[in-house]
């Protein structure tokens, strides 16, 4: 199931090429209280699946329009990000691996990498990302999101897939230029976390539509150039690994997000201006269009 938060304030799962708005009819069924986010939908889901079946069957299909989705998560409790997470190795973008030198640290030393972005980064598709006063350098970085569904502490690495419930695209933008540029890693968090530098969405598909997480193709096009292209399957650390570590750190709770890299280094990547047009695609979740701006 694609399910999509929708203006102004309402939820809709997405079906051949439409919208179907079920905020309101779990409302009246007293499934969920009104104005419920997508936060309450993902607490409850499994109790509220005949819900949103009833409510589907019974709904009225509007014909998608992207400037009507909000961002599919807008108040995370934390975003998690993971750094240098891809094997790369390789030049082209037909390679999938990641281009860029292959790293020399352990996995465990990438886990220890993970840094965390600030949810007022949020901005949904069809949005602006604004390149700040400051920081003229700034790049996107295409990632498979992983979206938290269950209240977690300390879970195994065979429990935490049962954590998740659903996978959305992220776009880990950076101000690599920000800054004095001294001590790169202990900056990741400002670097990557002014406003509009986390764009999510489109919407949220579920766990069982997707059959391997780990087999999934990235692409990010910018005015019409391909960017990015990598597949899921050369992450280091994969989805089960990332949450299990987490979970150990602090509870993970319904809607976090948790970014799981992005395959290609600095040097093969290109800073973005004023008024380029980005699409992010991931293979089984779907296509988020972008503007650039900046802050004037």
């Amino acid at each position: 199931m694609r399910i999509a938060s929708i203006k102004p304030n309402d939820l809709a799962v997405v079906i051949n090429g439409h919208l179907v708005p079920i905020g309101e009819a779990l409302t009246r069924q007293g499934a969920l209280p009104k104005g419920a986010s997508m936060i309450d939908l993902i607490t409850q889901y499994d109790s509220l699946k005949g819900a949103i079946a009833q409510a589907m069957e019974k709904g009225s299909p509007i014909k998608l329009d992207t400037k009507k989705l909000k961002p599919p998560v807008e108040n995370p409790s934390k975003i998690w990000a993971a750094a240098t997470n891809y094997k790369r190795g390789s030049e082209g973008l037909d390679d999938a691996r990641g281009r860029g030198t292959a790293g020399t640290a352990t996995p465990e030393e990438i886990l220890e990498r993970t840094f965390l972005k600030p949810p007022s980064a949020i901005v949904g598709p069809e949005e602006k990302i604004i390149i700040p006063k400051a920081a003229e350098s700034i790049f996107p970085e295409l990632e498979l999101c992983v979206v938290i569904g269950k209240k977690s502490r300390n879970l195994s690495k065979t429990q935490a897939l049962d954590a998740v419930f659903g996978y959305t695209i992220i776009l880990d933008v950076t101000a690599r230029g920000y800054g004095s540029g001294k001590g790169m890693p202990g900056s990741r968090c400002v670097r990557k976390g002014f406003e509009t530098f986390a764009p999510i969405g489109p919407w949220i598909t579920t766990k069982d539509e997707i059959r391997d997480p780990h087999n999934l193709l990235m692409r990010l096009w910018v005015n019409g150039e391909l960017r990015q292209s990598a597949k899921t399957d050369a992450m280091v650390n994969d989805i089960s690994v990332l949450v299990s570590y987490l979970s150990q750190v602090g509870t993970l709770y319904p809607g976090d997000l948790i970014a799981t890299g992005n395959p290609d280094a600095p040097a093969f990547q290109q800073q973005l201006a004023p008024g380029d047009q980005l699409k992010a695609e991931i293979e089984g979740i779907g296509t988020m269009n972008l503007t650039v701006g900046k802050e004037v």
